[in-house]
């Protein structure tokens, strides 16, 4: 049996505001923690080794297309997440595919481009649906948000894994009309479980889940603390959105440099989070963030 590991050490608000990084996976129940050990064994460093030579020749990112995709033709398709779990999704054609590590200059111009970009698959977003479909304890029988959803591969994800209802929030109304359209293909049993929800992260309303009935268990979000503005606009809308008990989980990728200014804003309102590895994804951090009550005595 593998070594008894050290609980990650944890933020606490009284100490410091940046996340503290855990010295490598999260959930020792995942699947996904044998799969990134896996990665020490000689046959998988010539691997990398040989992955990363060709990426060095081709550049660290992969981006197909250009332009935003016409909803009115998006197209079915079967997101594979790994050991035969998948998730469905209405996928616009036309549109760019960005895999690898995603460059600033990239980001931005997607930004202007695409309105959002919201109807890219990235790369920070089949990550953390493949950690829902692995880990559905997660999410299952809880409440879930995802901010900035897009074309909603996480929410879709955690209605597959049996989440009790999922509200996918974004300021695009075409993409948010194909997530809940995907949700059909992946709720067929009671696709009324998905909701959606038009929300400019900048402009919050203030009657936005104001009765704690309307809060989530679980606030998830992909490849959202791509600038400040952003890191502070997600701190404030998990802080208005999570129930007292709850948790939020982002999967951010490694090369952003804005998680220390969202676990700033979360400390200021009453977080701690936690940095660690992303399990199978040395290109993807993971950040938890949890709701303390803070002693001022």
């Amino acid at each position: 049996p593998p070594a008894a590991r050290t609980a990650p050490r944890v933020a606490r608000p009284d100490r410091a505001r940046a996340p503290t990084v855990a010295p490598r996976g999260w959930r020792d129940d995942s699947p996904l923690v044998d799969e990134a050990e896996a990665k020490t064994s000689k046959r998988a460093k010539r691997k990398a080794k040989s992955t990363q030579k060709r990426l060095d020749a081709s550049g660290a990112e992969t981006v197909v297309g250009e332009g935003k995709g016409d909803s009115s033709s998006a197209r079915l398709t079967k997101i594979d997440l790994g050991q035969g779990k998948s998730v469905d999704l209405h996928v616009p054609s036309d549109v760019a595919d960005v895999s690898g590590v995603v460059s600033p200059e990239t980001l931005a111009r997607f930004k202007d481009e695409l309105y959002g970009a919201g109807d890219v698959v990235w790369p920070a977003g089949v990550a953390l649906a493949r950690l829902i479909a692995h880990c559905p304890s997660l999410v299952r029988d809880k409440s879930v948000l995802e901010i900035g959803a897009g074309l909603g591969i996480v929410g879709n994800a955690a209605l597959r894994a049996g989440a009790s209802r999922v509200c996918m929030c974004d300021v695009d109304g075409d993409m948010l009309r194909l997530a809940k359209k995907s949700a059909l293909a992946n709720a067929p049993d009671d696709p009324t479980r998905a909701t959606t929800l038009s929300l400019d992260w900048e402009a919050i309303p203030e009657d936005f889940c104001v009765l704690e009935k309307d809060k989530y268990d679980v606030v998830v979000a992909a490849d959202v603390l791509y600038d400040a503005v952003a890191a502070r606009c997600v701190s404030e809308v998990v802080t208005r959105a999570t129930r007292k008990d709850g948790m939020a989980i982002l999967c951010d990728p490694e090369n952003r440099t804005h998680r220390e200014t969202f676990a700033d804003v979360s400390f200021k309102n009453g977080w701690e989070t936690v940095e660690a590895d992303f399990p199978g994804r040395d290109d993807m951090r993971l950040v938890q963030a949890t709701r303390v009550e803070i002693n001022k005595a």
